[in-house]
């Protein structure tokens, strides 16, 4: 048999893999890969993130910046995006048979394209741009190479963020779906499964509290160290991440089944994630047990207020109740997006009604909360108030209030907890009292988290109050914000003649509330400045727009409070 013929085999299988994986149809082999190296991949499409599920896939630039970026397919730049973090430098491409690819994190874009993104940055007199082009103004054929691979924006490395959406809908595809040439013939791992009682006389190992059981692999399937005990309603999660080929990186699984007795009671695809659905993550998935524990767990019941769209199968919402004693069996399948799939077999025992002899005390509790009703509470010098469907599930709320250690403008508000999300923005109002000489509109929240990290919220002072947006409970305070942002010129200073130099940059910098803007100006005119936030710097590259001679250079440095910093100097080009 030839090796041409090996090779079809191999992708007919592949296809009719994906094909048992997705009742939709994908184009195959119309997308090429979007760069000209080994696709090898840091994170795949729904792997779980901080507030959202990856909406694209990571490909490896084997840990440098500067490789060629490439158009999947043919079509025309729809849009193109500068921004501090996020994305960074992101092009979008539509193609005709109504998918957008986008590819995120570039250091540069190609000549054409940057032509473009210089006269709209002039245009605007901004770096930030979110800039739509004319339909067909930018056209580019596949392969055609449209930027480099870079690090900008909220990226934690070099690599490529490629997506393929929906044109119409604008929903984010799993790309894995549309043979792509990467593989995957690993198998996905299965690390321990979460049991959750999920009412006051639910028990799990004769507690009311969830318990983490790891497993044992023993030959191809996982069970449990130990046999879980139950009572009543209870829920199942489970921790499990896949990899690829060629690369250590945890990534997402596509698929999750859970079996009791035999029977489906739950299952989730990560085919498709619109964006506005996409915070729904922090009920589909554990949240305190991240944030303390630093484990990603997938939950096989839906709490109230979870409307993700991922989820194909349910009983009762995946929520079981036990009432008799008995022996069950327990069994999770997950399945990546090429077919490669894992078995976790367990047995539970259930026990009837376990009555807790001392119910557990919720310390601090003010006030019930119910998820599907807007929720207020008022203390002294406090307020909070939050929208119906801010909380995923009703929540015994808890506050207390104590004067700050050190000298603030107000007392320190424990507003509930961190450890539980807020989908949507809650509005929360603090008496401060704070001396004539700080201006009012300096004010700005603090947010201590329960690691110790400090958070700003700014908002606005009216009769003795100031107040806030916020999509996180913590600990609040109110402070100020007088300290302008920090100029340091790194290679111009007066008088410097810098005709030899390519560029010339600043490094900025701000104490609290953080950079907004920057504006540089040469002889009166706005020149560009490009930010690069991780390191701090703002660069000008010399785009012949300073002619020979001496010129006087004028750079501004706003915070997000309106503190402005100024620097001056005269040079030579």
């Amino acid at each position: 048999m030839s090796k041409f013929l090996i090779f079809i085999l191999i992708c007919c299988f592949l296809q009719n893999v994906k094909a048992q994986t997705t009742n939709k149809v994908y184009p195959q082999n119309y997308f090429g890969a979007p760069m000209d190296i080994p696709l090898l991949l840091a994170g795949n499409f729904g792997e779980l993130r901080s507030n959202h599920f990856h909406a694209g896939i990571d490909i490896k630039t084997q840990g440098v910046t500067g490789k060629n970026v490439i158009a999947s397919a043919k079509g025309y730049v729809s849009r193109i995006k500068v921004q501090q973090g996020g994305y960074g430098k992101i092009v979008y491409i539509d193609h005709p048979n109504g998918y957008t690819t986008t590819y995120a994190h570039l250091n540069k874009f190609s000549k054409k394209i940057d032509a473009f993104v210089k006269k709209e940055q002039y245009h605007q007199e901004s770096f930030f741009i979110n800039y739509y082009p004319d339909s067909g103004l930018i056209p580019v054929i596949k392969g055609e190479r449209i930027g480099f691979s870079g690090n900008t924006g909220g990226s934690g490395g070099p690599h490529l963020h490629f997506e393929i959406r929906d044109t119409k809908s604008e929903h984010a595809l799993n790309a894995l779906l549309f043979g792509l040439p990467i593989k995957d013939n690993i198998k996905p791992t299965i690390k321990g499964v979460r049991i959750y009682p999920l009412d006051a006389n639910s028990t799990v190992n004769n507690r009311p509290a969830p318990v983490y059981f790891p497993t044992q692999k023993t030959g191809a399937t996982y069970g449990l160290v130990s046999t879980p005990i139950v009572s009543n309603k209870i829920g199942f999660g489970i921790e499990t991440a896949d990899y690829l080929n060629g690369s250590f990186n945890r990534c997402g699984v596509y698929n999750i089944k859970l079996l009791v007795d035999e029977k489906l009671i739950f299952e989730q695809q990560t085919e498709e994630v619109p964006f506005d659905e996409s915070r729904y993550l922090n009920s589909h998935t554990d949240y305190e047990f991240k944030k303390k524990k630093s484990k990603w767990i997938h939950k096989s019941y839906i709490e109230p207020n979870n409307k993700l769209s991922i989820y194909k199968t349910t009983d009762q919402n995946g929520v079981l109740t036990f009432k008799n004693s008995g022996i069950h069996k327990i069994k999770y399948v997950t399945t990546d997006a090429y077919g490669n799939s894992s078995t976790l077999n367990f047995n539970i025992t259930s026990t009837s009604n376990f009555n807790l002899i001392k119910k557990p005390i919720h310390k601090n509790f003010v006030k019930k909360m119910e998820y599907h009703l807007p929720n207020e509470y008022n203390a002294e010098g406090f307020l909070i108030q939050l929208p119906d469907g801010a909380l995923y599930n009703d929540i015994d709320f808890k506050y207390t209030a104590s004067p700050h250690p050190k000298k603030r403008w107000s007392n320190v508000h424990k507003v509930h907890s961190d450890y539980t999300p807020i989908h949507k923005p809650a509005e929360i109002f603090i008496k401060c009292n704070f001396p004539s000489s700080i201006p009012s509109n300096k004010l700005l929240a603090i947010r201590k988290t329960s690691k110790g990290r400090i958070k700003t919220h700014i908002g606005e002072f009216a009769v003795g109050y100031y107040s806030f947006k916020t999509k996180y409970f913590g600990d609040f305070y109110i402070y100020h914000d007088t300290v302008p942002p920090r100029i340091i010129p790194l290679n111009i200073s007066n008088g410097k003649n810098i005709a030899t130099q390519s560029k010339f940059d600043f490094k900025i910098s701000d104490n609290l509330a953080g950079i907004k803007n920057f504006n540089c100006y040469i002889d009166g005119k706005w020149v560009l400045m490009e930010y690069d936030y991780k390191k701090a710097r703002i660069t000008h590259y010399k785009h012949n727009v300073i002619s020979k001679g001496k010129h006087e250079l004028k750079l501004v440095v706003q915070d997000k409070i309106g503190n402005e910093s100024l620097y001056k100097c005269s040079f030579y080009n």
